[in-house]
């Protein structure tokens, strides 16, 4: 269907109630409704018209997370994704969405890949997965991120199952983090936050303040 700036997405739709919002563009997840509440966040300036990525949702980090040698975050969250397949798996909706490479990333970053992005909508979650194939004749490695906004209060907000991770904080120099250790249980934002938690677990629990835990 037709979406912001008349870009197109797919609406995925639960029959539990819950439904999805994706944007070719990007690949861009910018809604995931639970009955009557979106529980991810998209930034009142994000601008719909291809000339930036979206800022909020689901936005992808592909070849490249953060600063490096391309441009930040690499270029997946600014080319147009295809639909190459949609299903229903036991009244799931899912979708998979392809990019590859082409001009604009060869520019960049000179390999031959396919990127294929499932997401998987179910009454009370929604689950992605990314596989990167390498299409070309030399390997390359890469690294990735599904940089996710939800919604939240600040003030409210808290996370748990961090307790043991190593830290760094880059709150008051980000090129020369502290080093530290977390000792709380749950961890709670006083003030601005900027810190990294390594080997963290493969499962958090988010208290959005709000409400909802996820």
């Amino acid at each position: 269907t037709e979406g912001e700036g008349n870009l197109p997405k797919v609406v995925l739709t639960s029959p539990h109630g819950s439904e999805a919002e994706i944007y070719l563009f990007g690949g861009c997840l910018t809604s995931w409704k639970v009955p009557n509440k979106d529980l991810l966040f998209v930034r009142p300036d994000a601008v719909f018209n291809k000339k930036k990525p979206i800022s909020g949702g689901v936005p992808h980090c592909f070849p490249q997370f953060g600063p490096g040698a391309i441009q930040q975050h690499g270029f997946a969250r600014n080319l147009d994704w295809s639909v190459v397949d949609s299903d229903n798996a036991d009244g799931n909706p899912v979708v998979t969405l392809l990019l590859k490479d082409g001009p604009y990333s060869r520019s960049m970053w000179d390999f031959g890949f396919q990127a294929l992005y499932k997401v998987i909508l179910n009454s009370k979650s929604i689950s992605t997965e990314l596989i990167i194939t390498n299409t070309d004749n030399k390997p390359f490695s890469f690294t990735s991120a599904l940089h996710t906004y939800f919604s939240a209060s600040v003030t409210g907000a808290s996370v748990k199952g961090l307790k043991g991770c190593k830290t760094l904080d880059k709150e008051l120099d980000p090129t020369n983090p502290v080093e530290g250790k977390e000792e709380r249980d749950v961890v709670i934002f006083p003030g601005f936050v900027d810190r990294v938690y390594l080997d963290a677990p493969s499962e958090l629990q988010l208290d959005n303040g709000l409400g909802d835990v996820i």
